[in-house]
């Protein structure tokens, strides 16, 4: 493995994310597809190499958040449609347009935005209605304020409605009152939008924990993020699915030192010790993506297999409890992931610092931690 200059490395099966994406297609049934989103540079997994696996595996659409994240799939050559999930500044929008993104619309101004950079490139655009249904982001009512935007749509005369989607806020719970709530929102909107003589290609409204349990809301495409990627945020970590955790980040041990009890490691002294301990300093810190959190408040860390701490962290270093733990200086220390046979799972750092998994994957610096594919 060449790992070049880097630091440390977050290690990513792909096998394992294309078997998710099997599980996910066989539990929804045929006749429906799957929209992956691979947004925050897929959710810290690698936005180019996660798009291209999608397209090998004949997804037509991806959706993601940003222009950027779709100008680097546009200039990988993979030829899939791209859907912008949120609303774009102004400046971005032109952008949009010359690269063939299609857009969310659920306002006047970010319609005509996006009709005028369509017409400047030449082309028809576009677009997916976003329904606001209860999740209070963004999205257009349905009743009148849709009737007004529908009929915006049929005089700027150049936007094509390939889409009508929504957002749950509450579809990790089981049987949620509120989303079946949001869902029946949604069917009122969607009758507004058919009653036109408008027939969108893609109808979606189930996100991961949506896809798991809420099957009346599948319609025409299922949208999961985290779910083809292995982490199913349904309340209680259940994973019904049985989709796997595809990544594993690691970094080395560039010091061992043997602290003696009342010795310490550092800033502001953060961890002193109180009995003979030895200690690693590794060679990754917050400004990698390592959470400071954890780190700081002895989160779980695994070193040759075996579950240990972390004993404080800075911005580009941090110090593992390697107290009785057979290893040696440049030795590998696993963030996340599998060591040995023993799974660190994200969700066990996330129930630490009280977090989501998302947060946590995706900020994992992709300049300073280098992505390994494994095929």
């Amino acid at each position: 493995m060449n790992l070049e200059h880097y630091n440390s490395y977050l290690e990513v099966d792909l096998g394992k994310i294309r078997r998710n994406v099997e599980r996910i297609q066989r539990h929804i049934g045929p006749g429906r597809g799957m929209i992956p989103v691979v947004k925050g540079n897929a959710y810290g997994l690698g936005t180019v190499e996660v798009a291209r696996l999608m397209h090998d595996m004949g997804m037509p659409l991806l959706a993601n958040a940003h222009i950027a994240e779709s100008i680097q799939i546009r200039e990988a050559g993979i030829p899939v449609d791209l859907m912008i999930l949120g609303a774009l500044p102004p400046h971005a929008v032109p952008y949009a347009a010359q690269y063939g993104l299609q857009m969310t619309v659920f306002n006047k101004e970010g319609m005509d935005l996006f009709s005028r950079a369509c017409r400047d490139a030449g082309h028809t655009g576009q677009v997916h209605i976003k329904i606001e249904t209860g999740l209070g982001r963004i999205g257009v009512k349905p009743g009148a304020d849709l009737e007004r935007l529908l009929d915006h749509i049929a005089q700027v005369g150049n936007l094509e409605v390939v889409g009508v989607f929504t957002h749950y806020a509450t579809a990790g719970e089981r049987e949620s009152q509120y989303a079946k709530e949001q869902f029946a929102l949604f069917q009122k909107g969607l009758q507004q939008v058919q009653a036109r003589g408008i027939q969108p290609q893609y109808i979606h409204t189930a996100n991961t924990g949506a896809a798991i349990w809420f099957e009346e809301s599948y319609c025409t495409h299922v949208r999961c993020g985290s779910l083809y990627l292995g982490y199913s945020n349904i309340q209680n970590h259940e994973n019904p699915l049985g989709v796997e955790e595809p990544a594993t980040w690691r970094a080395f041990i560039t010091n061992i030192k043997d602290l003696e009890p009342g010795e310490s490691v550092g800033y502001s002294r953060h961890f002193i010790a109180d009995k003979k301990t030895t200690v690693a300093t590794v060679d990754v810190g917050y400004s990698a993506g390592l959470n400071r959190n954890l780190a700081m408040t002895y989160g779980p860390v695994l070193v040759h297999g075996h579950r240990t701490r972390y004993l404080g962290v800075c911005m580009d270093q941090c110090f593992v409890d390697i107290t009785g733990i057979p290893c040696r200086l440049y030795d590998e220390v696993t963030l996340l992931g599998w060591d040995e046979g023993e799974l660190l799972s994200l969700f066990q750092l996330a129930d630490h610092v009280e977090q989501n998994v998302h947060s946590l994957l995706a900020s994992i610096d992709p300049n300073i931690v280098l992505r390994v594919y494994r095929r």
